[in-house]
């Protein structure tokens, strides 16, 4: 069994407006993490998560969430398991964007927006950080570093971005693994183990009919790992 980690904070998840929203898209990773690997895949808020529950339920893998909410919402005591099992890494584990910034602060790594719009530059999407560049959409990352969970993906690969904040550091222990000409931490893992962070979300693939093209790279990004993990062949 594999273990799908959302780390939105209670401030969004009790949005009445944004709430279905949010389980949608939640259920819909769930459901692709298991078409992906092979295996059940357990839903579970961050707050539920423990390193005994870990084991309890047999968990073979760990992916972390997204978040729309800013870090200075968090409680840091809320988020000390987490971090805990980030540090432990005793099993392997993939975190996505606001997953990939949890693996950073677990680490002690600084966070904080990309930078300021410039005068008479278009805020792309105001809803969230107003007035900070943001990546937004299918984006092209570039390949730094070969890795397994880059495998057949050549040296640039398409993935869709929703982030204005970024890892200001590689952490320690860590290997940069990818970059874009706005955000040069977009993929990172753990020297000797198997911890990823990406910045980029490759669980959100899909069939653009506007563009008529393929957004895969996300999926194909996704079964490299469960092969790492052991969990595909």
């Amino acid at each position: 069994m594999i273990c799908y980690v959302d780390i939105e904070h209670e401030r969004v998840l009790q949005d009445a407006e944004k709430r279905p929203t949010q389980l949608i898209r939640r259920m819909e990773v769930k459901l692709r993490l298991e078409e992906i690997s092979g295996q059940a895949c357990l839903l579970q808020n961050y707050s539920r998560v423990t390193r005994q529950r870990l084991k309890e339920w047999g968990i073979q893998a760990l992916l972390i969430s997204g978040c729309g909410a800013d870090w200075s919402e968090y409680d840091e005591a809320d988020l000390a398991e987490m971090y805990r099992i980030v540090r432990d890494a005793d099993l392997p584990i993939l975190g996505f964007c606001g997953g990939h910034q949890l693996i950073a602060l677990a680490h002690g790594v600084p966070l904080g927006p990309m930078r300021r719009l410039e005068a008479g530059e278009k805020d792309i999407y105001p809803g969230l950080g107003p007035g900070y560049h943001k990546e937004w959409d299918h984006t092209p990352v570039r390949v730094l570093k070969a890795d397994p969970i880059f495998e057949g993906l050549g040296k640039e690969a398409v993935f869709l971005e929703a982030h204005y904040w970024e890892m200001k550091e590689v952490p320690p222990g860590f290997e940069l693994l990818a970059s874009t000409d706005v955000c040069r931490i977009q993929a990172v893992r753990r020297t000797g183990t198997l911890v990823y962070g990406t910045q980029f979300h490759p669980e959100y693939y899909y069939f653009s009919e506007e563009e008529e093209t393929l957004y895969n790279d996300g999926r194909k990004l996704l079964a490299n790992f469960f092969k790492l993990a052991g969990i595909l062949e």
